[in-house]
């Protein structure tokens, strides 16, 4: 049981304190910025355990304003070049969880929509607490469906995109399989935490997705001079591990957590992600995580069979298989790394709650995160930033 203690020590040291009730509501503003794409993204999460954790519900709102260059997107230059465009997405989810004695399970549903897809999904998950709580196995699963559309000509007329291997005039917008627009994903994992050591919590989980129907960019066939359409494989099926450790230093205040991820694909990509964290209680009620994550990844098989060996001129990016039945203009199709350092700041507002008049603020924070991406494929460099507010109720 110490080593129940000093785990339960180190969590409550990385998040902020709860007030006197589970229930919280989080407001979060996301901000993503590269070359030609700025992505605007604000969020309302609401949680309540009715009456306890027994049963908890939940729901969360996300707004999605998302601007890019026409090129960027696969429009022609001749049509007019680095026309800026701005797509709006909603999406709306809504979850329940119990925790009775060693077992947690839950479920999720969640609605998305854009101006070119509807995109539906539920999913489920269950967990046990063994070895008096210092053990937990979990498994969850997912199962994504989503209605894929092209917008013609910039008209706002929508047809159903059911991916370049299928002809536009067989593409209908009902059924399954080939010739409809119904892009299926099944996601399982299976994940491990354990208590290793009084100070040493150890995590692993491996998954499995499976993904058919159309998987390619309905707009990115400009692009590619040796095809009017982007055709991708209408099936890819991935396999990710990770594992990771938090290891708490009391005296110095200090958390170290180390990851690394590896996934791999039907589609030859392999993928390698270390992303060490550090976490530093700075003041009573100010904590600062700073982080740096590489990742490198291989090119898929389309690349790897295009005829030129670098078809990425800073410019444009394509590639084609030796047959010419597959291409894409996805420049994470291709071979590329990335280094990203980050920050996070959060504010406890426990402080300021013993002030008369302020006892709402008590369990509450404010939280900054500033990550950047210096990446090697042409979309370039990336800023994410975010900002949030929580208050307990």
């Amino acid at each position: 049981m110490a080593r129940l203690c000093w785990l339960a020590m180190a969590l409550l040291w990385l998040v902020p304190l709860p007030s006197s009730g589970a229930d919280r509501v989080i407001v979060r503003g996301n901000y993503y910025r590269e070359a030609s794409t700025r992505v605007l993204q604000p969020t309302v999460d609401v949680e309540v355990d009715v009456p306890d954790e027994r049963l908890t519900l939940g729901t969360t709102y996300v707004l999605d304003a998302i601007s890019s260059a026409s090129i960027a997107s696969g429009a022609a230059q001749v049509t007019g070049g680095d026309a800026v465009f701005t797509e709006i997405r909603h999406e709306v989810t809504g979850r329940a969880s119990s925790r009775l004695g060693n077992w947690a399970t839950g479920g999720f549903f969640r609605y998305s929509t854009e101006t070119d897809y509807i995109s539906r999904s539920i999913g489920a998950f269950g967990a046990r607490d063994l070895l008096q709580r210092s053990l937990t196995l979990s498994l969850s699963y997912a199962y994504n469906f989503d209605r894929v559309y092209r917008i013609q000509n910039n008209t706002g007329v929508r047809a159903p995109w059911c991916g370049g291997a299928v002809d536009i005039a067989r593409c209908q917008s009902t059924g399954t399989g080939i010739g409809s627009n119904l892009r299926q994903v099944h996601y399982v994992s299976a994940g491990y935490t354990h208590a290793w050591l009084k100070t040493l919590l150890g995590l692993a989980s491996v998954e499995l997705t499976r993904a058919t129907g159309p998987l390619d960019n309905p707009y990115r066939g400009a692009q590619i001079p040796t095809s009017n359409v982007e055709i991708h494989p209408l099936a890819r099926t991935s396999v990710a591990l990770m594992g990771a450790a938090r290891w708490i230093l009391p005296k110095a205040r200090v958390v170290l957590e180390p990851r690394y991820r590896f996934t791999t694909d039907s589609w030859l990509i392999h993928t390698h992600a270390i992303d060490p964290r550090v976490h530093l209680r700075v003041l009573d009620h100010l904590r600062l995580r700073a982080r740096y994550r590489y990742y490198r990844q291989s090119a898929s098989f389309i690349c790897n069979e295009s005829p030129q060996d670098d078809l990425d001129s800073g410019g444009q990016f394509f590639c084609t298989t030796a047959a010419g039945d597959f291409a894409t203009a996805d420049p994470k199709m291709g071979a590329f790394h990335s280094h990203t350092p980050g920050v996070q700041l959060v504010y406890e507002l426990d402080g300021l709650s013993r002030v008369r008049g302020l006892g709402w603020l008590e369990g509450g924070w404010i939280e900054a995160t500033y990550n950047h991406v210096f990446q090697s494929n042409r979309y370039g460099n990336a800023r994410l930033g975010a900002l949030a507010f929580s208050l307990a109720f």
